[in-house]
This record gives structure tokens, C-alpha cells and sequence, in this order.
């Protein structure tokens, strides 16, 4: 008889998922409240769940993950109160509290939709300065930029999502924004402008740079030509 156990998603106190996942990343899933306009980040664990007696055992290595998400708490309360920053609405022993942003995030909208207009660009492409300005001024380098981590609110504003692998840099320093591995703001600003001429061309743009001797040569990046 083939087996009936199944692998399911589970919260830190072991319990199962309310919820439906609507995400899943490296370190964690992102729940969706179907009750309530939020959705919840949690550790990514996971159990096995025996539907003949109901017993649910967690995973063995699950250790590896029940610490990821204190970061992105220290990194969501340094950025309180920035509107280009998600709405972080509770932090409890299960996970981080968001708003919900139904229309997705600008990777899926650009590949979905015919291009926005210019204005509507400009005003993304601000709105993403304004966020980074932010991260910098409280001493975080974001490290994680992406389109897929720009939420589009109900206005269509952008919500700058993701701090798990980010850099918390002391408050108390006023040094270079560079962290123990070699990660700068310079290399975080590269990433921006990846970002920035993704939504200009409207069309996925991405290089892979982590440390400043990785830094991509001119003729390796795409002709800017024809944009406005």
C-alpha cells in the first residue's frame, strides 16, 4: 500500500498552517489570511502529517531555520514608518505580520502587462530610490534586490519586501557601509539600477555580482540606447 504520509508546512510551536501559501522563498513561506487583508512570513519548517491518526511530527532539520527571521525583525523596525517599505504589522513568536498586496509584485506585473507609461515608470523608479535612500540612512544594506521583491499596493505604489539576507550595520558607527564579507552599498546600488532598467525596458534584467572584484565589466551590461 503506498504511503499516506505527507510533508506539510508547520509554525514554530509545531502546530500546522492556517492559511493558504501563496510563496514560498529560501527561508520561509509567506501565508495568506484568507479571513483578513494580511499575510504572515514564517520560518520555512515543515513536518510530516499522518492523515490516519492525525499526528503531525516536525522535521529533524528545522533547527536550520527557526532563527532566520529575527533579522528581517531588526531590519523592519529600523525602517518604521518608511512608505516605500512594506507594512510590517506585527512581529510574534510565529512569524512577521504584512499588509496584503493583491496586485503581486512588478516581476509578475511587467511579465503580464503591456508596459506602463514613462510616468508611471518615473514614478516607480523614484519611489525605489527612496526606499534604498532609507535602508542606507539606518545602516542596512539590502542585498536581496529584485523586482520579485517590490510589492505593487492598491495604488500601485511600490513596497520594498525581503530583509532576510540583508546586513544590519551598527547604529552607532558613522563608517562605510560595507559588511564582514565584503558586501558595499556601491554593490546594493548596482542592483538598484538593474532594477531601474528592468522597468525602463520593461523586461527582466539581472546580473550576479556579490563582492567589488565581481563587479560586472561595461561591455557585459545591456545598451541603454532607445530608452528615455
Amino acid at each position: 500500500m503506498a504511503s499516506t504520509l505527507m510533508t506539510v508546512a508547520i509554525l514554530a510551536d509545531g502546530s500546522s498552517v492556517k492559511g493558504q501559501i501563496i510563496a514560498a522563498g529560501m527561508d520561509g513561506y509567506i501565508i495568506h489570511d484568507t479571513t483578513s487583508s494580511t499575510v504572515m512570513k514564517i520560518p520555512k519548517l515543515t513536518g510530516t502529517y499522518n492523515p490516519l491518526d492525525g499526528s503531525l511530527k516536525p522535521d529533524h532539520d528545522n533547527n536550520m531555520y527557526t532563527n532566520d527571521l529575527s533579522r528581517e525583525k531588526e531590519a523592519y523596525q529600523r525602517l518604521q514608518g518608511i512608505l516605500v517599505v512594506a507594512n510590517c504589522l506585527d512581529t510574534n513568536t510565529h512569524g512577521l505580520v504584512f499588509e496584503f498586496y493583491k496586485n503581486g509584485d512588478l516581476e509578475d506585473y511587467i511579465r503580464d502587462n503591456p508596459p506602463a507609461p514613462w510616468s508611471q515608470k518615473v514614478n516607480w523608479i523614484f519611489q525605489i530610490l527612496d526606499a534604498f535612500i532609507a535602508c542606507h540612512k539606518r545602516r542596512i544594506l539590502v542585498f536581496d534586490i529584485a523586482l520579485r521583491n517590490l510589492m505593487l499596493d492598491d495604488d500601485m505604489n511600490i513596497k520594498l519586501i525581503d530583509f532576510a539576507n540583508c546586513s544590519l550595520l551598527p547604529l552607532d558607527e558613522n563608517t562605510e557601509l560595507v559588511d564582514e564579507d565584503g558586501y558595499t552599498a556601491e554593490i546594493d546600488l548596482l542592483h538598484v539600477i538593474n532594477v531601474i532598467y528592468s522597468i525602463s525596458r520593461w523586461d527582466k534584467f539581472q546580473t550576479d555580482c556579490l563582492k567589488m572584484d565581481q563587479w560586472p565589466a561595461a561591455d557585459s551590461l545591456p545598451s541603454t540606447l532607445g530608452l528615455p
